[in-house]
């Protein structure tokens, strides 16, 4: 469960830099938000993907921790 928090969380804050770093015209097509021809970058949706994968790197840190201090 860890590793997929902590895999899920990078993947989040990786998207958010390239909402960031990217306009819109330029975003993969995994991503939701292409507009052809636009220069506008994608701030909400950006910071929200960064917000979600701290959040859940938080949440595999206290996970972790919870595990190591019920097993001694």
């Amino acid at each position: 469960m860890i590793v997929i928090l902590v895999i899920v969380g990078l993947l989040g804050i990786a998207a958010g830099i390239v909402y960031l770093a990217e306009p819109a015209k330029s975003l993969p097509s995994v991503l939701p938000g292409h507009i052809s021809g636009s220069t506008v970058h994608r701030y909400r949706r950006g910071i929200a993907a960064l917000v979600i994968g701290a959040v859940l790197l938080l949440a595999s840190v206290l996970v972790a921790r919870s595990g190591r201090r019920s097993l001694s």
